[in-house]
Parts: C-alpha cells; structure tokens; sequence
C-alpha cells in the first residue's frame, strides 16, 4: 500500500510540473520581456519646465530632457551623446550646421540640463535643440520648442 501511496504522489508531481498553463505562461512572458528590451527609444528632447502655454516671470527656469541618447559635454563627436541649446524665436536648426553661439542661440556646452533665462515682458517661442560635440545641429528631429508668456 506505501508503494502504491508514493507512486501515486510520484505521479501527481510530475502532472503537476508538466502542467500545459505553466508551459504556455512561461515562453509568453520570456517572448514579452525580449518584445520589450528590442524596442529602443526614439530619441527626442523635451521640455521639463516651462509648461507649453506657461506664463512666467523673469528669469525663466528652464528644466531641459533627453531621452535616447546621452549627454555630455562638447568637444569629441560621439554616437549617441549631445548636448542641448535653446533658440529663441526659432523652431529648429538645420541638421549638420553648426549652432553659433549668440543673444538668441544659447550653448550648454558643459552638459547643464536647466537654467534660467533673463526675459523681457512678451511672448516667445522657445526652443531645445540637441547637438553633437562640436555644436553640430541633430536637425528637427532633435528639437522641441513650446511657447510662453514672460510677464
């Protein structure tokens, strides 16, 4: 009867580690994760701060991000890496071109993600631009510009 007994149970947990749901569950949720870590992220810049539409006073925080790529300071031309400018009353800078620095095109060459701006009384469109380490524009792909009123 004990040999019967464990024969039995023998049998149950070998039913029960072949069971068809944890067969199925497992390769999905392997399959899920490999789906997920293939997607790469589409590189973009953004604004954290200012909201689009914000009004503000002056100096304007501007709370810059990225996402895809990585910043660092400029200097070498690295795949992947950049850093960010702001255009006033500009949308974008021609891909390739490089961004000269002025009153209305402003360079954060040592890798800064935020700053602020002193702003007369208007309104502006700002814009973030993402460039490579010699102030080589990414193009509109890498841009993103929001409009606000400074009071």
């Amino acid at each position: 009867m004990k040999n019967v007994l464990l024969t039995l149970l023998a049998g149950v947990v070998v039913l029960a580690s072949c069971s068809s749901k944890k067969e199925s569950k497992e390769p999905v949720m392997e399959q899920e994760k490999t789906m997920v870590a293939e997607v790469e992220e589409e590189p973009s810049v953004f604004f954290k701060s200012p909201a689009d539409g914000a009004t503000v006073a002056s100096p304007v925080f501007i709370e810059m991000g990225v996402k895809g790529m990585k910043i660092e300071p400029a200097g070498q031309v690295n795949e992947g890496f950049g850093h960010h400018h702001i255009l006033i009353n500009q949308a974008s800078w021609p891909e390739g071109q490089v961004i000269p620095a002025s009153d209305s095109t402003i360079h954060f060459g040592k890798g800064q993600t935020d700053t602020s701006l002193e702003l007369e009384p208007g309104e502006y469109t700002i814009s973030l631009q993402f460039a490579n380490g010699v102030h080589a524009s990414y193009g509109e792909d890498m841009a993103a510009s929001i409009k606000i009123t400074v009071e």
